[in-house]
């Protein structure tokens, strides 16, 4: 298993957590009887802010998480694995780590540097991809 791969089931655990902490929040604001309809009326509740942000960082990573999981099984069936790419691939995973409390607790400016390190560890590794990949299979 290299580094990439290890990073990227990290990851996967992570957004297992983030979907986990986000239902037990749904559930404690809007019920369980609600949380298990079919949600076809909208909730008499409000969503409390701490669900909103869950909502929105579950969301922000969804829309990330693909192109990670991509170029790291792009990089594992390329068989490349460098400094570079294990540094970006834990990077990658260790800010999203950093930024769910960020987001949770409402913590507007790092938040964003932390989301920045991450998607600048994304275009690392996206790089590092093409910077490797045979394009003599072109013509």
């Amino acid at each position: 298993m290299t580094v990439e791969i290890l990073a990227a089931l990290v990851v996967i655990a992570l957004g297992v957590v983030q979907v986990t902490l986000q239902a037990i929040e749904y559930r404690r604001v809007h019920g369980v009887p609600y949380a298990n309809s079919a949600q076809d009326t909208p909730s008499p509740v409000a969503d409390s802010p701490l669900l909103g942000r869950l909502t929105r960082a579950l969301r922000n990573l969804h829309e990330t998480l693909p192109f990670f999981l991509g170029v790291v099984i792009i990089l594992a069936l390329m068989q490349v694995s460098t400094p570079g790419t294990r540094t970006a691939a834990m990077t990658f995973a260790a800010a999203r780590i950093v930024y769910l409390p960020l987001y949770a607790l409402g913590v507007p400016y790092l938040r964003g540097l932390v989301w920045t390190i991450s998607f600048g560890a994304l275009i690392s590794l996206l790089v590092a991809a093409f910077s490797a990949a045979d394009w003599s299979v072109l013509g």
